[in-house]
């Protein structure tokens, strides 16, 4: 099913053609400038939460509304190699932004997830219903939490019958079984979502089938390409309406558990020697574990795979970003009460 949207995008054609092509190179400089942006704003420290929105706000404009390109980074590479020796020109349409967007995160995180994913944006302003649920009590929390499932799995589902198109949607995009497994998925996080470290895992898994699939030939998209495409399609459609659906109840829940380009980041990530930092003692006050939208925090340790470098937690408890050494996966809060070093 193809839903057009009137005036979609405001740039119908590339903004900087290159060679007369459909390869435009204004998605990589504006991509560039604003993750620069945010690296040198994260490192000055000053009212990061306004200069994050700030970047969201800009980048959702940008790559929603103004650029008529799609950022399907994940596959694109895929694409590149079949195209590479043969029209060199197609094959860097289809590779620049995932290099780009792999090397800044080698060298600051990521920045993308935290400062420039309209997806992610969109989740953590819907986040705010999930994070009030949490502070209820045990019982209470989990019973609003499996209600709200059950009301969000009726109406997806509701919606997926009503929009389902007149051919198999399944054989032509499966996005809509990853917004399907991740409602489900949560039915099993739900009543360990404080300890949920190891449930985000999955996120790996589904990188990797995201990709074989893509090597294969069978077309998956993301939910975030309602967004990026000049078409909406059903399967991508009802995969955002569950992602979307998935954040009222528990905190970005598709970037914490599913994304598959999370989970490829998130490994990337781990080698990025600038890092989140605590050099103070833990008092279990739970501060962190509240301010992180990720749950990358609990008890001063720190999931550096989960870390989107929002700086959400900066001043909080001691935490900073510094050069480090190593690419461990998670750091444990030292026990000394001294300073945290200087931002690197």
């Amino acid at each position: 099913m193809r839903i057009d949207v009137p005036l979609f995008k405001i740039m119908a054609r590339p903004l900087l053609p290159i060679s007369g092509s459909w390869v435009d190179a204004s998605p990589f400089v504006i991509f560039f400038g604003i993750l620069v942006a945010a690296h040198l704003l994260l490192k000055r420290g000053k009212n990061v939460q306004f200069w994050r929105r700030i970047s969201q706000s800009v980048a959702a404009f940008v790559f929603i509304i103004f650029l008529h390109r799609c950022l399907c980074m994940l596959r694109s590479w895929i694409f590149a190699l079949n195209k590479v020796g043969r029209n060199d020109v197609i094959a860097f349409g289809h590779l620049c932004m995932f290099a780009l967007l792999v090397s800044l995160t080698l060298a600051f995180g990521r920045l993308f997830c935290g400062w420039l994913c309209p997806l992610g944006f969109f989740s953590e302003f819907l986040s705010w219903v999930g994070r009030a649920r949490r502070r209820l009590p045990r019982a209470q929390r989990l019973l609003a939490g499996y209600l709200m499932l059950a009301g969000t799995l009726t109406l997806v589902t509701w919606f997926a019958y009503m929009t389902r198109p007149g051919t198999q949607f399944f054989a032509e995009n499966i996005a809509a079984f990853w917004g399907a497994f991740l409602l489900l998925y949560l039915a099993v996080v739900l009543p360990f979502e404080f300890g949920d470290r190891k449930f985000k895992g999955a996120r790996y898994v589904s990188a990797v089938l995201w990709m074989l699939l893509s090597v294969i030939g069978v077309f998956v998209t993301s939910p975030w390409c309602t967004f990026f495409g000049d078409e909406i399609d059903y399967s991508s459609a009802v995969s955002l309406a569950a992602v979307l659906s998935g954040a009222l109840i528990v905190p970005m829940a598709w970037c914490r558990y599913l994304c598959p380009m999370g989970g490829a980041l998130g490994w990337i990530a781990k080698f990025a020697p600038r890092k989140l930092a605590n050099s103070t003692a833990c008092t279990s006050c739970g501060a962190c574990d509240s301010i992180c939208p990720m749950g990358a925090l609990n008890e001063g340790e720190i999931d550096h795979s989960s870390c989107i470098t929002c700086g959400s937690c900066l001043k909080t408890c001691g935490f900073h970003f510094q050069i480090t050494e190593g690419a461990a996966d998670s750091a444990k809060p030292a026990h000394d009460d001294k300073e945290g070093a200087a931002d690197a």
